[in-house]
């Protein structure tokens, strides 16, 4: 072998063998995700844009039933982070649990409430109807929620009280695992309507005759503008102890939540894979409805955190102890 060839070859070699490495070193990380959709969608860019891996980390997301059960899973340490409703790591907090907030995925409580047109006509709900109207036609009806303790049950079981309903009394709420278990049983019937993110929510509006009663992506509730629904969690001692990963992990995020506000079509496309079973029309309606949903940060503030604390308090009757700083911890 010829000098130059060797010296090509070592070269090589030494790049495969760096490139190895720096495989080897990529820090593995689970994440539970108690929903699906557009709810996680920083979470979403930032494994598919490939930030997480920018920033060292191999992320694996674990579906879960239901918020509750995603709270489960990452205080049983089956998973490092949980992506899942506000109060589900506030209520693991309450019962003992020693999990933390981090951040945020979204700015709005972003899980939309629709019903069947034939429904909507039936009650005279038209656009024109005004929001305490909406959340009255709440009574009598059959509506879905993916899991017991989920951030949408949370917030149905909200909407009802500010239409002065209670749920179970006044109107039906069901359980259905996934998106497309609802959208059957809407199809079907079996329903008059549901609550979920993007895409499910348009899905059911442009291809089986739903009516959005409630776009909560663009803060039609005044009480729950600009709340952080789902939450970034994870046991606290083990963030502590591992304040680099999660600096790299929230980092990650924050170069996700930038590209979808300074670059949406870019960040339309990274995530388009995830979405395959969506058609073209119904993705580019969930991106243009969660526009003003979409996070300028993934950072959570101490204010953020009193207003789940307030939210949690009236949808269970119970006063949650403490101040939101128990809550939460800020590393940046």
């Amino acid at each position: 072998m010829s000098i130059k060839a060797l010296v090509s070859a070592l070269g090589l070699s030494a790049l495969l063998g760096l490139s190895s490495m720096q495989a080897m070193a990529a820090k593995e990380i689970k994440v539970a995700l108690g929903t699906e959709g557009f709810v996680h969608m920083p979470l979403f860019v930032a494994l598919d844009g490939g930030f997480f891996e920018k920033h060292g980390l191999d992320v694996e997301l674990v579906k879960f039933k239901g918020g509750g059960a995603a709270a489960s899973g990452l205080a049983s340490r089956s998973v490092e982070f949980c992506s899942c409703a506000i109060q589900n790591a506030i209520n693991a907090k309450v019962k003992g649990a020693d999990i933390t907030l981090l951040g945020r995925m979204v700015g709005q409580y972003a899980s939309n409430v629709v019903i069947r047109q034939e429904v909507a006509e039936k009650l005279g709900i038209t656009e024109q109807t005004p929001i305490k109207e909406r959340l009255a036609a709440f009574k009598g009806l059959r509506l879905a929620v993916s899991g017991s303790g989920g951030s949408a049950d949370f917030l149905v079981r909200f909407l009802g009280m500010e239409g002065g309903l209670q749920s179970e009394k006044d109107f039906t709420l069901l359980y259905l695992n996934n998106g497309g278990a609802m959208l059957a049983a809407f199809a079907q019937g079996n329903i008059d309507g549901f609550a979920l993110s993007s895409p499910t929510s348009e899905s059911a509006v442009i291809e089986q005759k739903g009516y959005m009663l409630l776009d909560m992506s663009k803060g039609e509730v005044e009480a729950l503008d600009g709340y952080p629904s789902i939450a970034l969690s994870a046991r606290r001692q083990w963030a502590e102890d591992n304040q680099d990963t999660v600096k790299a992990f929230m980092a990650a995020l924050n170069d996700a939540t930038t590209l979808i506000n300074d670059q949406p079509q870019e960040a339309m496309k990274q995530v388009r894979k995830r979405f395959d079973g969506v058609n073209d029309q119904v993705y580019a309606a969930a991106w243009e409805n969660n526009r003003e949903s979409f996070p300028k940060t993934p950072y959570l503030e101490e204010s953020d955190v009193e207003r789940a604390i307030k939210f949690l308090s009236q949808i269970q009757g119970v006063t949650i102890p403490g101040k939101a700083s128990d809550y939460l911890t800020q590393i940046r």
